[in-house]
């Protein structure tokens, strides 16, 4: 059957058209929206687009919602799933809200670095006196015969990490090499500890207390 179908409405001017789509035999009338109160009828359109209000409710929004142009928001919109803390913006380019991505102090590598001697079985604090949440970016192990100790570090109390076990012939040379580390410490000062095979030296670089 084809769309659109003839209606007499009945007035003397006989059948006229009526927009009308087929779906599987059956016709479905088609009607423009229209908005508006008591009297009112404002047709759809780009200009005049559906408005949406909750009434007091909800709207839930579940997947994705591919947004072309403008979309003007009255009101409040609550989003969930991120962090409460008002981001940090700033004017940026053309007075536009830039976000702006803070990096924690304690992560940022100022060039600040200490020398771990080659001591045996030594435990060495690094910073003054090293706290919780100091910034370890990485060791610098220099060994100083091709038998050189153990390097392990700690957060605080907490048991020692092997970084480097060494031990008889560990090494081929002695060229120092850099073992990366990039870790917060969450219990307190880093330490790093050189082992009883002694003949070894590191160079820790991060930001200490």
């Amino acid at each position: 059957m084809a769309d659109n179908i003839n209606v007499d409405p009945g007035t003397g001017v006989g059948a006229v058209p009526v927009a009308t789509d087929d779906v599987g035999g059956v016709q479905y009338q088609i009607i423009k929206i229209v908005t508006g109160g008591d009297g009112v009828a404002t047709p759809l359109s780009n200009a005049a687009p559906l408005p949406i209000s909750d009434a007091g409710g909800s709207l839930t929004v579940d997947g994705t919602v591919a947004v072309s142009g403008t979309v003007p928001v009255s009101g409040t919109v609550a989003v969930t799933g991120i962090s409460s803390t008002a981001p940090d913006r700033g004017a940026g380019a053309t007075t536009s809200q830039t976000l702006r991505v803070s990096i924690a102090s304690e992560q940022v590598e100022v060039g600040e670095y200490e020398a771990v001697p080659s001591t045996v079985s030594t435990t060495t604090t690094l910073g003054a006196s090293g706290a919780l949440g100091d910034y370890l970016s990485s060791l610098l192990i220099v060994p100083l015969t091709v038998n050189p100790g153990s390097v392990s570090i700690k957060d605080g109390s907490d048991t020692a990490i092997l970084v480097f076990q060494g031990g008889t012939a560990s090494v081929s040379n002695l060229v120092p090499f850099s073992v990366n580390v990039g870790l917060t410490s969450r219990t307190g000062a880093w330490q790093v500890v050189t082992g009883s095979g002694g003949n070894v030296q590191a160079l820790a670089s991060g930001n200490f207390t």
